[in-house]
């Protein structure tokens, strides 16, 4: 019995070394995957950030004449060919005489940690209406400088084709892009859309609004009750903020109806192509 147990010790003791501990496969890897399998073959780019390479998906415009490039950057870690980002708008600009390069973002925080300053934490959750998700100022340039690369590389693609820049951004893209343009760290395009844009820091949040006011490009806001909360807590105060400081063009318009449902992506490329259209493109 003894001798039975010894050895049945010693092949636990020798499978526990064997065994290798394999990280799980991340989200953008796998939404990778999904593009390469489901997307159009003639569609897919694959573009270099610095080191690091990345999907994009190009689809031409439908009419004769080229009003431009729409830069589509979805939110982080959500494909551009999913309903709840830009499956049908991709197509939808096409037919309005736009080329549309849409870029799956890259996991910015991948490696990274937050903070792990016990202080630092309790100070900004005994805040009202805080959270515990605190960027020190190495973070956010960290996020900045990828988010510069990646944009970069989609501006690169653009000048390969005639018209104006329109950049698309949704989420917290649209928060480090935001940050990005007011440091000057990004060319600015000729015209931005945001959607439900936010940044999941309460303090960089809060700012937010007055740096979208200070944009000097025509602005088109889009947003909707179904927003997350941290998107909807500025919605009035990005109204305010471009009364403040005399925005030229900056309009806010509200989308009804479900995420991701063929009516409302539908609403949205019209309140872009209206809102060009009132722009004179």
């Amino acid at each position: 019995m003894k001798l039975l147990s010894y050895f049945i010790l010693l092949f636990t003791i020798t499978t526990a070394h064997s065994i290798e501990y394999v990280l799980p496969t991340s989200k953008v890897d796998l939404l990778v995957s999904d593009i390469k399998r489901f997307a159009p073959e003639d569609e897919i780019k694959l573009l270099m950030a610095g080191e690091t390479e990345f999907t994009a998906l190009l689809s031409e415009q439908t009419q004769a004449t080229v009003r431009g490039v729409a830069i589509l950057l979805p939110d982080m870690t959500v494909s551009p060919a999913q309903a709840s980002a830009f499956l049908r708008l991709r197509y939808q600009l096409n037919d309005y005489g736009w080329i549309t390069l849409a870029g799956l973002v890259p996991d910015l925080s991948k490696g990274e940690e937050i903070t792990q300053d016990e202080a630092v934490l309790k100070k900004y959750s005994d805040r009202p209406n805080s959270s515990t998700y605190y960027f020190p100022e190495s973070l956010q340039a960290n996020y900045r400088a990828q988010i510069k690369l990646f944009v970069s590389a989609l501006q690169q693609e653009a000048k390969n084709y005639p018209g104006l820049i329109l950049f698309v951004a949704q989420g917290a893209t649209a928060g480090w892009l935001i940050e990005s343009f007011e440091k000057k760290e990004i060319k600015q395009p000729d015209a931005l859309v945001l959607i439900a844009p936010y940044l999941p820091d309460h303090k960089l949040n809060h700012g937010l609004a007055t740096k979208i006011a200070r944009l000097p490009m025509p602005i088109l806001d889009v947003w909707s009750e179904q927003d997350s909360h941290i998107s909807l807590s500025t919605v009035s105060k990005r109204v305010q903020a471009s009364k403040r400081h005399l925005t030229m063009h900056y309009r806010q318009r509200e989308l009804f109806g479900l995420a991701g449902f063929e009516p409302r992506e539908a609403r949205l490329g019209k309140e872009i192509y209206g809102y060009l259209t009132y722009l004179g493109w």
